[in-house]
């Protein structure tokens, strides 16, 4: 739930708002604040719910051709590493994803500060089957890994990781990270952004970060 605005903004009107700080020149601020966030990471309030976050994940992983059993590892993931490749990815995301809003991307950084556990929130239906990082690295223990996590798991098509979703304040542009690893040297992962029209979530565009 958005915080109720109070002081003196209350009682002037958007027209006097935008007079008092330069009409186009407020409007350049508050990107250069929605960057600044994404930047940091520093936004306090979350935008949508879990289970609008939920939305876009099933579209996604429809995308993925992802079925019942299969493997993800138990906890979040963000996909941007260390502070200085994380400043470089997120200037990637805003050059190749055309559309992608800077409050949507604001609210990614923020989400994905942490990792969030996937059961039971982004797994209410229990389709996945997780695996914390303790019986992961039991697992791929030794070069028999892939061999071993297939007849352990033999539905599973690979492994997945995801992110948390970021989203704008309307809930109308969704951004959300993806990988899948299929074997020693067989996987890829990146960024999808996805558009919500008519009550539909729609994949607009999508970009690689890695691939083995």
């Amino acid at each position: 739930m958005r915080p109720k605005v109070t002081g003196t903004l209350t009682v002037q009107s958007r027209e006097d708002v935008m007079r008092r700080r330069g009409g186009q020149g407020f409007c350049s601020r508050r990107v250069g604040r929605l960057r600044e966030s994404a930047e940091k990471g520093a936004s306090a309030l979350f935008n949508g719910t879990i289970a609008d976050e939920r939305e876009v994940l099933d579209v996604c992983l429809g995308h993925l051709y992802v079925s019942d059993g299969q493997v993800v590892r138990s906890s979040t993931v963000s996909g941007l590493r260390g502070m200085v490749d994380k400043g470089r990815m997120l200037s990637y995301l805003r050059e190749n994803l055309e559309g992608l809003g800077e409050e949507t991307l604001a609210d990614f950084v923020a989400k994905n500060r942490e990792r969030h556990p996937v059961e039971p929130d982004f797994d209410p239906e229990e389709r996945l089957a997780c695996l914390d990082d303790r019986m992961f690295h039991h697992v791929f223990r030794d070069g028999e890994g892939w061999e071993r996590f297939r007849r352990m798991f033999p539905d599973s098509d690979g492994t997945l990781r995801f992110s948390r979703v970021g989203l704008d304040r309307g809930v109308t542009q969704a951004l959300i990270y993806a990988g899948q690893q299929f074997d020693w040297n067989v996987g890829s992962g990146g960024y999808r952004l996805f558009s919500k029209t008519d009550g539909t979530w729609t994949e607009c565009g999508k970009v690689g970060t890695w691939i083995s």
